[in-house]
């Protein structure tokens, strides 16, 4: 058996660290020509740099895949310690490791792209070392198309940096032609390859099989330079009593039916004004940032006027548009109901919190006494080892991809209420940290991540207390490094720590505020 694990690389031949290794100086149209003997050495050199580090990257071998290549027959092996394992974890199972590479480079010509197969495929140079090759070609003809998108890479690249917007506008189209003189579309179809006509509107597919295949079609529809911003934040708290003493019954019934209690209904207030303010400030930035048509259409036909192409629209009333997700249980989407923003609310099943399988309800010291084997694999794998019946978050990173896809396709504001599990690994994703390390994020009550994109395709993570809580941790060291083995599933009311002991929060995501001693 195995379990698939994917990472991402990109190499970009543009960079200026590359530029600087190979001499380049500063670059304008002339660099780009194809007359220019120099240049283009240059440019074949920092294109072979890239892909030496590239494919460095992609037949690196950290330790996991070492120890399981060192242990002779690694197949006989995994079914060994499969058989061996009575947990519900994927403890025991050879898993296989895959990376995904970027090589962000023109590659406009046959002859380029040729080389690009030679290097990643060789059966010579590559031996023992299958790489699969997918070319993405972008290709646009709408002139309007064209000029948006030439406002905004002379704005926002520091190529154009101390020029007039004349001069950017004239070096960038005289690169364009340049890029033009010797351009050469594909045309093989014996090759797989993704061709993108005008931003998203139209795609081409070519031989593209597989799971990746299906989340890269997708993606690249989604992907977007738009600049709405993403709000996510926890439900609203259920109880107002954070110190009551439940039974492990009613805790089961507090994870899937809770409503929300005095605070919550304090926090989805809170919530709706802040998002009122945030739309209104989205709506008035819009005027001056240039607004690309991604492709993205109500009717079906394309807008010309890519201000009014929003979803989700419920009235002309409406000061702004915006696309509400929450998972299925009734806090959440209680805390996403508004009366003053009537919006529609995106229940989707796919938000809900881990499934903890057979330990739904139970505290971090009764699943230790109940199952210490168990728990042992928790404290060194929180990210693989799977809840008996349940999931574990490697599971729960699958189910969140066409989540992922949805946001990222929305081109006004988007909202997601959810809960602790899934907002650290929709956070991770934003921050670009080790999606592994997730389960040491926190997750306050009542705190909103406001995730705006940036230049060059990431995202700005902030975090903004919407209701203060002194009774919270106030202190938080650092959300991407684990301060303990052991994940954060809630992040609840600390107490005093005992001496030579560790606070380590509980799992239960109902909105409730306990917390646990466990002595070291």
């Amino acid at each position: 058996m195995s379990r698939e694990r994917h990472e991402a690389q990109v190499e970009d031949t543009s960079t200026s660290e590359k530029v600087e290794r190979a001499d380049l100086g500063s670059c304008d149209a002339k660099f780009f020509d194809p007359n220019n003997a120099e240049a283009a050495a240059l440019r074949e050199k920092v294109a072979a740099m890239a892909m030496e580090d590239m494919l460095k990257w992609l037949d690196y071998e950290g330790p996991e895949e070492q120890e399981n290549n060192n242990n002779g027959n690694s197949l006989k092996a995994s079914f060994r310690r499969l058989s061996s394992s009575n947990s519900g974890s994927d403890w025991g199972v050879c898993r296989k490791y895959s990376r995904v590479a970027i090589y962000d480079a023109t590659n406009s010509t046959k002859a380029r792209r040729d080389w690009v197969l030679e290097e990643c495929t060789c059966p010579v140079k590559r031996a023992g070392k299958r790489t699969g090759v997918i070319f993405v070609e972008s290709l646009c003809d709408d002139q309007e198309l064209l000029d948006q998108n030439f406002q905004f890479k002379i704005q926002n690249s520091p190529d154009f940096k101390g020029m007039s917007k004349e001069e950017a506008i004239a070096d960038l189209r005289s690169r364009v032609e340049k890029y033009e003189s010797q351009y050469e579309t594909i045309s093989d179809d014996s090759r797989s390859y993704i061709k993108i006509y005008n931003l998203s509107s139209k795609l081409m597919v070519n031989h593209i099989y597989g799971r990746m295949a299906k989340v890269i079609v997708p993606a690249l529809m989604a992907w977007n330079i738009g600049t709405r911003p993403v709000f996510i934040c926890r439900a609203g708290q259920t109880t107002d009593d954070g110190n009551t003493v439940v039974n492990a019954n009613h805790r089961k019934a507090s994870l899937r039916g809770d409503v929300l209690g005095h605070t919550g209904r304090r926090f989805t207030d809170a919530l709706a004004e802040y998002i009122l303010s945030e739309g209104i400030k989205f709506m008035e930035n819009r005027e001056n940032v240039v607004s690309l048509d991604t492709g993205t259409s109500v009717s079906g036909l394309r807008h010309s006027n890519s201000s009014c192409d929003f979803t989700d629209m419920p009235s002309l009333e409406m000061p702004f548009s915006a696309h509400i997700m929450t998972s299925t249980m009734p806090r959440a989407i209680e805390t996403a109901t508004w009366e003053r923003l009537p919006f529609p609310v995106h229940q989707i099943s796919n938000l809900n919190p881990l499934d903890k399988g057979d330990f739904t309800g139970m505290e971090l010291e009764e699943i230790k006494e109940a199952d210490p084997d168990w728990y042992g694999k928790l404290e060194q794998d929180p990210f693989r080892t799977r809840f008996h019946g349940g999931e574990c978050y490697e599971d729960l990173i699958h189910r969140l991809e066409s989540c992922i896809i949805d946001i990222e396709q929305q081109v006004a504001p988007v909202v997601v209420v959810s809960h602790v599990s899934v907002i650290q690994a929709l956070i991770a994703y934003f921050r670009n940290s080790p999606v592994e390390n997730c389960t040491s994020i926190e997750v306050p009550m009542h705190t909103v991540f406001k995730c705006t994109p940036t230049s060059g395709g990431a995202w700005n993570v902030q975090k903004v207390v919407l209701i203060e809580d002194t009774s919270d941790s106030a202190s938080e060291s650092s959300d991407d490094v684990p301060q303990s083995p052991t994940p954060i599933w809630g992040d609840k009311k600390m107490v005093s720590p005992l001496a030579e002991s560790k606070t380590l929060k509980n799992f239960n995501e109902s909105g409730g505020s306990t917390s646990l001693n466990l002595p070291k």
